[in-house]
């Protein structure tokens, strides 16, 4: 049997998720190649979670991925990916829920953010 439920996520919650895919989980693919400079967000985690905030990534080898060189990280995608998350990698969400999340845990997210799936790692 499968249900829905809802789940309230804080902004705080998911920047550390963030967090830790910038600092370590996501390193091995990805570099930010530009973020807005009208978000008052102090550390790169935080710009998507600010009003107009964003983040541009692309990968450390200028890959396309989906048909696309550059990813724009904002409210919205965040918000995509934690449903993906959720949907796709239950395990992952498992640990993010329960706050056992890791630098592993952050990689998946972002990439949930920013392609919909896990396509490194």
């Amino acid at each position: 049997m499968k249900i829905k439920i809802e789940v309230e996520v804080s902004d705080q919650r998911a920047g550390d998720l963030l967090c830790s895919a910038f600092e370590g989980g996501s390193n091995y693919w990805y570099f930010i190649e530009q973020v807005s400079p009208s978000s008052a967000g102090a550390y790169y985690h935080e710009k998507p979670f600010d009003h107009n905030g964003w983040v541009k990534i692309r990968t450390l080898e200028h890959e396309e991925v989906n048909g696309q060189l550059e990813w724009l990280l904002d409210r919205a995608a965040c918000e995509r990916g934690l449903t993906l998350m959720a949907e796709k990698y239950p395990t992952h969400w498992s640990d993010f829920i329960s706050e056992n999340d890791d630098a592993t845990t952050g990689d998946v997210y972002l990439q949930c953010c920013i392609f919909g799936e896990v396509v490194y790692g």
